[in-house]
This record gives structure tokens, C-alpha cells and sequence, in this order.
């Protein structure tokens, strides 16, 4: 945690949810326990309202059992700045998103993509699981859509970069997946896929040079709707997607968003017990003084409620890394 802030890298497509993702995961945390987690800015707080309110409208919207998510781009980075607060210590949280256009190697910007990776301890890739899994788009839209040589491109040379040797936690963070976690064979093709598709990032753990726990952690950031079909424009390239609710009653009900969460807490309290058997004396008092006192009593409320990839229902699967995460083998 270089000067006590610990980062985040979003990675995705340009409209694939980033933002939606973040918001449900603020508000949850805000509903269980306020002030524990509290954006830095009103900024930061206004931009994930409204995403979250917009999303909630339309889905709690009795008149529609279907409605659409037109691709919303990203042009710039976005930081979004959170405390995590004890009573006598806190710590800062950033997220990093920006454009998947970025994540290019002849992009102008790829530098700072290639740094925002290096400097993360937590590295999010938003699956955009439609894209991922529906057969009626070709080729070109699928990789647009999922980003997935980018994303390995971005994870490969950012990593490459860092010569600390540090762990990391990878997630895999599949969104807009309620139609594809409905049976567990539905469940169980999904993670093939995302394995699948992720495999070049999924071979960066047994790179000696790296100590790297992965999991994949479907979200469904809606819970009350399903990927219906893709919205195409007058060219037939797709402007959208076309979500559908089974009943008008059926309510805006997100599921799993504190997960990604409670994993990054898990990790961070199994870092710090690790962090302090090899420490000096004053970094041991440092961790006392901060993670180890009410921050550590923080971190164990946040982490009490993970799901183990025991959850049959959830669709979770830890790739490597179990004891990283505090997961027995």
C-alpha cells in the first residue's frame, strides 16, 4: 500500500458497466453500515448516484418489462476516491477507470494505462458477459464488446513493469450475467468461458516473477432482469443491449455486488498478517497503529460475509491463490 492508499485498476470496454459495477458496490456498503465506506468527494458521490438511479428507475419501472442500455463510452480517466473509516485510523481507496481504448498498444494513452496497472494492488475486469456468451454476434463485435486481447495486453505489461515482486488479487468480475446463472450447467458455462477467453491472463500465475491469486465473481448488478437480445442500428452495428423482466412486479435487486468487496478485504487482512511476520519492528507498530487496529476490526466485518467457491449457486470459482485470498485448499 505505497503512501497508505490502495488502488484499483477497473479494466473493460467502454461501455460495459464499470461505473454501474462501482455504484451498486458503494450503495450496498452504504445500506449495511453508513460511514464506514463514504466517497472522498460530493463529485464522486453525485456520478455514482446517478448511474445507480438510473439503472434502479428503469429497472423498478412498472410500465416496462423490457428496457435498453444504450453503450455509454467512456472519454476520459475517471478516479473514484473513497475512506475507509475506523474511529481512530482510515484508509484511502482509489479506483482507476478509463476508456478501453486505452488499453492499445498504439493508443497514445497507453502509458498511463500501463502505470495505473503497475501501481494496483487489485486489478477488476469487467466481463461484459453478453458479448461473452451470446452466438448471434460475429467475431468483431465479441472482441470489441469483451476487450479480452486488450484487457491480457494491459494486465501483461503492467505487471511486466512492477519490479517489487508484491501480491496482487485479479478478478474477474462477469456483469450483466442473470440469464447465464440461472441453472448450474448455464453457471458452469460461464466460467468455462470466462476461463477460456482470460486464459492469457490466467497463464500469468505461473510466472515465477509474480504472486497473483484470481477468481471469478459473477455480479448481477440488476438482479430482477435478463439480456433479452443486442440493439442494432440502421449500419446493423449494435448501439445497445435489450433487457427483460419475466413480471411487471419484479423489483431492482442486485446480487453478489459486495463480493468483489469482501474478496479484496479477505486479501488485504491475509497480506497484512503475512507482512507483519517478515516486518521490522516499526512496521509492525505502523501496522498496529493503522490496518492492525480498528481498520483491522473493519476489514473482518467487511470480509464476514464472503462467499467461498463452495456457493454452488454463485457461479464463483478461485483459479489460484486460495491461501492469498485466507481460503483453505
Amino acid at each position: 500500500m505505497a503512501d497508505n492508499e490502495m488502488k484499483f485498476a477497473i479494466l473493460g470496454p467502454s461501455g460495459s458497466g464499470k461505473t454501474t459495477l462501482l455504484a451498486c458496490m458503494a450503495q450496498e456498503f452504504a445500506k449495511q453500515k453508513p460511514g464506514m465506506i463514504i466517497p472522498e468527494s460530493g463529485e464522486t458521490m453525485q456520478s455514482l448516484l446517478k448511474a445507480y438511479r438510473a439503472l434502479k428507475d428503469e429497472a423498478d419501472n412498472p410500465r416496462k418489462l423490457s428496457f435498453e442500455r444504450p453503450i455509454e463510452p467512456s472519454r476520459n480517466l475517471r478516479e473514484y476516491a473513497f475512506t475507509i473509516n475506523g474511529k481512530r485510523a482510515s484508509m484511502p481507496v482509489k479506483f482507476y477507470d478509463f476508456p478501453g481504448e486505452w488499453m492499445n498498444p498504439g493508443s497514445a494513452d497507453k502509458e498511463r494505462v500501463i502505470n495505473i496497472v503497475k501501481d494496483a494492488t487489485v486489478i477488476i475486469i469487467a466481463v461484459n458477459t453478453p458479448y461473452l456468451m451470446d452466438d448471434s454476434i460475429d467475431t468483431i463485435d465479441k472482441d470489441n464488446g469483451c476487450a479480452i486481447e486488450e484487457i491480457a495486453w494491459a494486465v501483461e505489461s503492467g505487471l511486466a513493469e512492477d519490479k517489487s515482486g508484491r501480491e496482487r488479487l485479479i478478478l474477474f468480475v462477469p456483469i450483466k450475467c442473470e440469464r447465464y446463472l440461472e441453472t448450474p450447467a448455464k453457471r458452469t458455462e460461464l466460467v468455462h468461458a470466462v476461463k477460456g477467453a482470460f486464459q492469457r491472463v490466467r497463464n500469468l500465475a505461473s510466472d515465477p516473477r509474480y504472486k497473483l491469486a484470481m477468481a471469478i465473481l459473477p455480479v448481477q448488478t440488476v438482479g430482477s432482469v435478463k439480456f433479452w437480445h443486442f440493439k442494432r442500428g440502421s449500419d446493423g452495428r449494435i448501439a445497445g443491449e435489450v433487457y427483460r423482466k419475466e413480471k411487471s412486479s419484479d423489483k431492482f435487486n442486485p446480487v453478489n455486488v459486495d463480493q468483489p468487496l469482501r474478496y479484496v478485504m479477505s486479501f488485504l487482512i491475509e497480506q497484512s498478517a503475512r507482512d507483519e511476520k517478515r516486518a521490522s519492528w516499526w512496521r509492525r507498530l505502523f501496522h498496529r497503529i493503522t490496518f492492525k487496529g480498528d481498520l483491522k476490526e473493519v476489514a473482518e466485518y467487511i470480509r464476514s460475509g464472503i462467499k467461498s467457491d463452495n456457493d454452488l449457486q454463485s457461479g464463483f470459482e478461485i483459479f489460484c491463490g486460495r491461501e492469498l485470498i485466507g481460503f483453505k485448499h
